[in-house]
């Protein structure tokens, strides 16, 4: 699916309320060094993201938002480093609960085989 500008120019304002929200929370909350470490990763992301996007608007050009099955056959064309690396873009707290999906999805498919075993042993 390709964003249009109007799209692209609200995800933009969206992202930098986003940082504004983050900055006033870490200037007015007492956070522990977790989640002042998550907040500032979080927002570094957001910024980068942001200056892209602006840069590619000022280039003409409107990003180009792929389908979950495309996304599926590029992670797998992708080596364990490259797959590291991007996953270190995101926060602690954002890994955490990628190791838990993925951990749960495995345990949900290795019952499920275990089911189906089970149910045609009979």
């Amino acid at each position: 699916m390709n964003l249009s500008y109007k799209a692209t120019q609200f995800i933009i304002e969206a992202i930098e309320y986003q940082i504004k929200v983050y900055q006033e929370r870490l200037n007015q909350e007492d956070l522990d060094e977790d989640e002042s470490s998550d907040i500032i990763n979080d927002s570094g992301f957001l910024e980068a993201l942001c200056r892209d996007l602006r840069k590619n608007l000022n280039e003409g050009n409107t990003p180009n938002v792929q389908n979950s099955s495309d996304s599926s056959l590029e992670i797998k064309d992708k080596s364990t480093e490259e797959l590291v690396r991007q996953v270190l873009q995101l926060s602690m707290n954002e890994r955490l609960s990628l190791v838990d999906t993925i951990t749960e999805s495995i345990r949900q498919e290795f019952q499920s085989r275990q089911a189906q075993r089970s149910f045609t042993a009979y």
